[in-house]
């Protein structure tokens, strides 16, 4: 029997690692499924998917707001200008939490992944979402 239960809790901490990645200098806990590669949505549709998310057995997922979404960024690489480690290098663009202060009703910042530079762009555009959860450590 405990030979049976070792090897669920081995099959559990793999999966863990196959979906979300823990930024060690950070401590912030990101999404890293193929949902990071397939979905496309308006900002307002990223914050309630990201509220809603259930994953690794985790539901205090987020949208990042720009300066957490920066921390992943790694501007010594292209296409994606992404960190090393994460499993779905997508080099598209993707919402932030962190509306635009000139339009804050109209536009939000985003952030591409390409070459890691931040726009404001219209709410109502689709974007990609990559959802974070924990606090950013100081």
């Amino acid at each position: 029997m405990k030979p049976i239960l070792f090897i669920l809790a081995i099959s559990s901490t793999l999966l863990f690692a196959a979906s979300s990645k823990q930024d060690d200098k950070t401590g912030l806990v990101w999404q890293d499924d193929q949902a990071v590669s397939k979905n496309e949505m308006m900002q307002e549709e990223a914050i309630a998917y990201c509220q809603k998310l259930k994953l690794d057995g985790f539901e205090d997922w987020r949208l990042p707001t720009l300066m957490e979404a920066y921390t992943i960024v790694d501007l010594t690489q292209e296409r994606p200008a992404l960190k090393k480690g994460f499993e779905m290098r997508n080099d598209e663009r993707f919402w932030t939490s962190t509306s635009f202060a000139k339009n804050p009703g109209k536009e939000a910042w985003r952030i591409s992944m390409s070459y890691g530079e931040a726009e404001p762009y219209n709410k109502n555009r689709s974007y990609h979402v990559r959802c974070v959860r924990g606090q950013l450590k100081h």
